[in-house]
């Protein structure tokens, strides 16, 4: 199955940029407010405090402050939404999953409520369960980008890709500076799987142009950008995308990417040196080296590249790798 959006961003974050685990920081929508001169509660205070202390990273106190609020008013959602904040926080995505739901038990309009959950949903691989809910949040704020940018994924991982094209449209335009959105779109676009039109082309292009511009310093949105770019025919714009990302994040994953968006822009001095460095850098990212051998039999140097191409069919797990590198190798070395 073709890797969705939302996949691909897990492995420039795993893989390009060598994270072990991001929780990105969504925009909250603000609980209504009880009057400018209403004393808070005591559950209002212990949750206002817990909610400092989970922005600041505090999970145990955090919670703490939850429990000991939904104790003291058990009818407020507002302690049980922020204790699925903290199983969000901490990827516990079946309990996050719960207790969002629980929340919305005690209060049905809670609208962030609906889109963590559906959040949660899609991460349990329940993309289908998860659509309702953000078209019901949808429904209530119709201008609420975060929840067009769920759906769009949900949309992705279901297949349809007109409404996820719509869905990201959406969000790009209701998130003014948010990338996620024109990143999105872009890739959705310009996948090579599903053979982009010539306007489609053009709008995925001009897309992940303004991703880049909203983000000039995300490794991450550059390092998927890059090679998106560089498959659409656009080598100088990868390049610059990959150079900047490269810069910020210098690893092997993020470099072979780099080389590759060189070659297509011809320059291949540069592109070798890349892909030489990507591979000396991770000598066990095996694709690095099926690229670089690649590169070499194009530059001539054949006996290096079937040398490179014997080292990736000996050493890589997985079936796909080691029968291209077999098949570039019957053509670099025929018997």
């Amino acid at each position: 199955m073709r890797a969705t959006v939302g996949a691909r961003w897990a492995v420039v974050l795993a893989a390009m940029l060598g994270a072990t685990e991001a929780v990105a920081q969504r925009p909250r929508l603000p609980f209504p407010m009880r009057g400018a001169n209403a004393e808070p509660t005591a559950a209002e205070r212990e949750y206002t405090a817990g909610e400092v202390l989970l922005r600041a990273g505090d999970l145990p106190g955090a919670e703490a402050r939850f429990v000991t609020a939904r104790g003291l008013d058990p009818r407020d959602a507002r302690p049980v939404f922020y204790l699925g904040e903290v199983a969000r926080a901490r990827s516990q995505w079946p309990v996050a999953e719960a207790r969002y739901g629980e929340a919305l038990g005690l209060d049905a309009t809670m609208v962030e409520a609906m889109v963590q959950r559906a959040v949660a949903l899609r991460e349990l691989g329940r993309p289908r369960d998860a659509v309702p809910w953000l078209r019901r949040a949808l429904q209530r704020v119709p201008m609420l980008g975060e929840a067009q940018l769920d759906l769009g994924l949900c949309l992705e991982d279901l297949g349809d890709v007109p409404g996820a094209i719509v869905a990201f449209r959406a969000a790009s335009a209701r998130l003014h500076s948010d990338a996620r959105a024109p990143l999105s779109l872009g890739l959705l676009l310009g996948d090579p799987a599903r053979g982009p039109s010539p306007a489609e082309r053009t709008e995925a292009i001009g897309v992940l142009r303004e991703a880049m511009r909203r983000a000039p310093s995300d490794a991450a949105v550059l390092g998927l950008a890059g090679p998106a770019l560089r498959r659409l025919g656009e080598g100088r714009l990868a390049v610059d995308a990959l150079r900047r990302a490269v810069g910020l994040t210098p690893t092997a994953a993020l470099r072979i990417e780099f080389a590759q968006a060189l070659w297509a822009a011809g320059d291949r001095g540069r592109a070798l040196q890349e892909a030489t460095l990507a591979s000396r850098q991770a000598p066990g990212d095996l694709s690095a080296r099926y690229v670089l051998a690649l590169m070499l039999a194009e530059q001539g140097d054949r006996a290096a590249s079937a040398t490179a191409l014997r080292a990736v069919i000996d050493g890589a797990a997985d079936p796909a790798l080691r029968e291209r590198a077999t098949a570039a190798l019957r053509r670099v070395a025929p018997r």
